[in-house]
């Protein structure tokens, strides 16, 4: 599978509820939350990093780094009710 297809075909993907403690997200949480959607939906292989300090507050937009199926990808999430995210964004970096 091509690495924009499968980018492509992430976006806007329905989202996933994660728990919150004291209003963060526990990052490592975030990057297996994301990792098992994105497996789930497309059976490639990928990795996340998150940035430390989310925040699960609705309309909140975080961004990730990812290697999917050994391309480097960009993944912009927005939080949704519940802490619940949707995959809003995916961008192939060419760097």
């Amino acid at each position: 599978m091509k690495h924009g297809v499968v980018a492509a075909g992430l976006l806007a993907l329905t989202a996933t509820a994660l728990g919150a403690c004291g209003g963060n997200v526990d990052r490592k949480d975030l990057e297996t939350k994301i990792a098992d959607f994105v497996r789930k939906q497309t059976n490639t292989k990928i990795t996340v990093h998150c940035p430390d300090g989310v925040k699960a507050k609705t309309g909140n937009r975080v961004l990730c780094t990812t290697t999917l199926s050994g391309a480097p990808t960009d993944i912009t999430i927005q939080f949704v009710d519940g802490g619940r995210f949707r995959i809003t964004q995916t961008r192939l970096r060419t760097n």
